[in-house]
């Protein structure tokens, strides 16, 4: 049985300073509420955060919307929108060069893979960003085959 509501997470999970930081500002707020209980909640609740927040893609496929949101304990907020279908998941080379600053005279140039799901509405989900294409692609057919969409791999293709 195919479930009807779709989520996918977007963002990358926190990182250790972050969750160090946020545990650091979560105990320090329990210490405060011995003095300051209002303060002290408010920051056991903003160090708690990070653990429980993600940027993520949720396509309801029973009521035919999608959102892009943040997911708080497994409850996506942000606007829904009408879902009009896939035409495809795509990656894509983004070649970005870093000018010179006032003290250096080097230019650095960084290549990423984006990952992006394009719906029938012409509208592009950044999906993936990633510096090797290989760790783009493992990342991208798990969408592919969910969704049932061809995978583009535009990163090859050359203009005349």
């Amino acid at each position: 049985m195919k479930t009807d509501i779709l989520r996918y997470r977007l963002s990358e999970p926190a990182g250790m300073f972050t969750k160090v930081s946020a545990l650091v500002i979560a105990v320090g707020g329990a210490y405060i509420t011995l003095t300051q209980p209002v303060a002290g909640v408010a920051l056991v609740i903003a160090g708690l955060f990070p653990f429980f927040y993600f940027k993520c893609l949720e396509i309801d496929l029973y009521k035919g919307t999608y959102c892009i949101g943040a997911n708080i304990v497994g409850y996506t907020i942000g606007p829904k929108e009408p879902y009009p279908g896939v035409k495809c998941i795509f990656l894509k080379k983004n070649r970005t060069i870093h000018q010179s600053t006032r003290h250096s005279w080097s230019s650095s140039v960084s290549t990423s893979f984006d990952g992006y799901l394009w719906l029938e509405d012409d509208t592009k989900i950044l999906l993936s960003q990633d510096s090797k294409k290989e760790v783009a692609l493992l990342k991208l057919e798990p969408f592919a085959e969910e969704l049932q969409t061809e995978l583009r791999d535009l990163t090859t293709q050359h203009l005349a």
